[in-house]
């Protein structure tokens, strides 16, 4: 694990008691500043147990560090979330000024951004998965899929698919967009950052299905002002969701996640899950079978996204 120096461990303790991370914690010497707990959900045998904290070092966002390891495999989501609400981004050299027009002409005139699609009258919906190919649970959700004939959409790592794209054989059928070569914090990086994350995966995309993703979703749903404009400029449609797998409330009792989902979901909604990271979401795999047979009880149809917002009227979406 990477250090801060004791200087910067000192600063980086009075900048979170200053915004509040550390206001019920005990005063914590510079060489103790590494050690800031975090809550996750996680799973040990098939037993979805709460609370196993884990260290975390860089929620010191000012000193220009990110929530890295053991967040990325154990709820990495809600570690950054809790690191990151109450610490202000700097304003210069970030993506909150990260449109320049001054220094470098937008090449794009508007942003394509869609957190579901018009139902039209009709009872679909839009599975995705994020952040896979993961050689375990992604041919778990493959395999289900196919049992019920359903297509998904899945929004791939970049560093992930160069790893383990041989789990896609067969499957070539689904849709397959793009979530960044390796997960960062979009909210936080300048544009020539997400340009090149958007590009190497896209790139990596094309390589392994023959075709360039046409949609894109952001880490965290984290955005600024250089994601939006670099994906209007690779032409991608930026995906939000309308509702989601909340394995976190669903973690003492697995099989409610079924009904959970079954009580979100409306006509056009966009429904996020994932098939990588943190044990509890193994809770949606293992009831994926429900699930799936639950919405098709409830009248829904199973689409893409593309297909889902190919219903939308023109002027609600991306103009050519």
């Amino acid at each position: 694990m990477a250090k801060l120096g004791a200087g910067g461990r000192t600063e980086a303790v009075a900048l979170a008691r200053r915004s509040g991370l550390l206001a019920d914690q005990p005063p914590m010497s510079p060489g103790h500043a590494g050690n800031l707990s975090f809550t996750s959900v996680y799973r040990v045998n098939r037993t979805y147990a709460p609370a196993v904290a884990v260290a975390r070092r860089d929620v010191l966002v000012a000193l220009g560090a990110t929530v890295a390891g053991a967040a990325g495999a154990l709820g990495g989501d809600r570690a950054v979330a809790a690191a990151h609400d109450r610490v202000p981004l700097p304003f210069y050299g970030t993506s909150v000024s990260g449109i320049r027009p001054d220094e470098s002409a937008p090449g794009a005139t508007h942003a394509s951004v869609v957190w579901a699609g018009e139902a039209g009258g009709q009872r679909r919906l839009a599975l995705t998965f994020d952040d896979g190919p993961d050689p375990q649970w992604t041919p778990r959700v493959l395999a289900t899929l196919a049992r019920h004939d359903v297509p998904a959409t899945f929004f791939l790592r970049g560093d992930h698919l160069s790893q383990h794209a041989q789990v896609y054989a067969g499957h070539e059928h689904h849709e397959f967009a793009n979530h960044t070569w390796d997960h960062p914090d979009l909210g936080r990086f300048t544009y020539d950052h997400v340009v090149d994350q958007l590009g190497r995966t896209g790139d990596e995309i094309a390589s392994v299905f023959g075709r360039r993703p046409t949609l894109f979703r952001p880490p965290y749903g984290h955005v600024g002002g250089s994601t939006l404009l670099a994906a209007a400029e690779a032409r991608l449609t930026t995906v939000f969701w309308s509702s989601q797998m909340r394995e976190d409330r669903c973690a003492a009792h697995p099989d409610t996640i079924v009904g959970d989902i079954r009580g979100q979901v409306r006509p056009g909604h966009i429904v996020l899950a994932h098939d990588s990271g943190s044990a509890d979401r193994a809770i949606t795999i293992d009831h994926l079978d429900a699930i799936i047979a639950g919405l098709h009880a409830d009248g829904y149809e199973l689409v893409t996204v593309s297909e889902l917002l190919a219903a939308a009227p023109v002027a609600a979406r991306l103009p050519a």
